[in-house]
């Protein structure tokens, strides 16, 4: 049983159905990094490649179309593939400069199925048709002065709940009408990496935003204040996710550079610390959570392993062979990339981290792979930071 849910309703991806095999916003259709698509092999060679610019996007899958998007000639580029071939359909460019590090949008373009979102490193939010590519409305959020950058460029996708579209800029995050535009509600100050999380607590709608210094939850309609945790990160980088137990009473964060993880109760008014260690330190791949298990990249920067612990005390189970990187879940395995690029299939469980098939591929890593693989249509989908994008078949 999966322990994270999203509030059912009222999530604007309820508008429209949804199949089993698409992979429509950040995270996956439950923003859990699940899919129910089961994954028993993983193949050999590619079934295409093509390379979509600089970045660390990873891709959204609905309806046999591919987004993502990557940095060419100072111009951050959403792209619409033919999932199957990786031809293109279309594309929508929003000016942005590469930068000398780490180059081009850390974000993933997410639709409703009738509109894609996009943020850039810059903190560009655009709006565009889910068929034609065309811009319905964009917004720029850091001309103004009141609303910071972050060191290594604004990196949360767009949170799509309750007809908003909802990014963690500025210091409390930001809401808009996902149709329109129209702020709902705004924040100044630094926002930071992660993205937003919806849940529930005793029937009652919350928003999870880590942002710069603490874990606040908030009204979603409003953006008012219900608790906040603080939790400080050298650079003040917050870039996994929040996970929330299904009943919505406890909250794992985690970061890197040796911080660690803690697991908070939330009672409605306020978050208490149940326990805290540095047994996980997630620099910016979020962790799933299993029957009770936290499974985690611990480590910073390209170094470090994929790791087990217990989300009730965080005791450690085990702390695999399996380098740094990024991964899913597919059924009942994982799908992990290494940073060299190198794709495993694992059977996960308490006792072990059971490593079924390798394939490495030398072209994915020439460049980092931090990106987190996604599993669709019966396909796997990784690229690297140069842009290097390839299909291999899922069986």
């Amino acid at each position: 049983m999966f322990i994270r849910t999203i509030l059912s309703g009222t999530v604007l991806l309820a508008a429209f159905s949804i199949m089993a095999a698409d992979w429509p916003v950040w995270r996956g259709a439950k923003g859990d990094g699940t899919t129910t698509e089961a994954v028993s092999t993983i193949g050999d060679a590619p079934l295409w490649e093509t390379n979509v610019g600089s970045g660390y996007s990873a891709v959204s899958v609905y309806k046999g179309k591919l987004l993502t998007a990557g940095n060419k000639n100072d111009q951050d580029i959403i792209y619409c593939l033919d999932a199957a071939t990786g031809k293109e359909i279309w594309t929508c460019a929003i000016k942005c400069a590469a930068t000398k590090n780490y180059p081009g949008p850390r974000a993933t373009p997410v639709t409703d199925g009738s509109n894609v979102y996009m943020v850039s490193r810059d903190g560009d939010l655009a709006c565009v048709d889910f068929n034609t590519g065309k811009l319905k409305w964009s917004k720029s959020r850091l001309a103004t002065g009141e609303v910071k950058n972050l060191k290594w460029g604004l990196a949360s996708s767009v949170l799509l709940y309750d007809g908003m579209a909802i990014v963690n800029i500025g210091d409390k995050g930001m809401a808009f009408n996902a149709a329109t535009g129209v702020p709902v509600w705004q924040s100044q100050g630094e926002g930071n990496y992660s993205t937003p999380v919806a849940f529930t607590y005793q029937n009652k709608a919350c928003l999870a935003i880590f942002s710069a210094e603490k874990l606040l939850i908030l009204e979603p309609r409003t953006g008012n204040e219900i608790a906040s945790y603080p939790w400080i990160t050298k650079y003040n980088v917050n870039a996994a996710d929040p996970l929330i137990t299904a009943d919505g009473s406890r909250i794992f964060i985690s970061s890197g550079y040796g911080h660690g993880s803690a697991l908070l109760g939330f009672d409605g008014q306020s978050l208490k610390k149940i326990w805290e260690n540095n047994k996980l330190c997630s620099h910016f791949t979020t962790p799933i959570l299993i029957d009770g298990i936290v499974y985690g990249v611990n480590g910073t920067g390209g170094k470090g392993n994929l790791c087990a612990i217990k989300l009730s005390d965080g005791s450690l189970y085990w702390q695999s062979e399996i380098k740094f990187g990024s991964f899913i879940q597919a059924g009942d395995k994982f799908v992990y990339i290494e940073d060299n690029g190198t794709l495993n299939l694992i059977q996960p469980s308490a006792e072990k981290c059971g490593l079924l098939k390798t394939v490495k591929n030398s072209k994915l890593g020439s460049a980092k792979c931090w990106t987190m693989p996604v599993v669709a249509e019966g396909r796997i989908y990784c690229r690297n930071a140069n842009g290097l994008l390839v299909c291999i078949a899922a069986q």
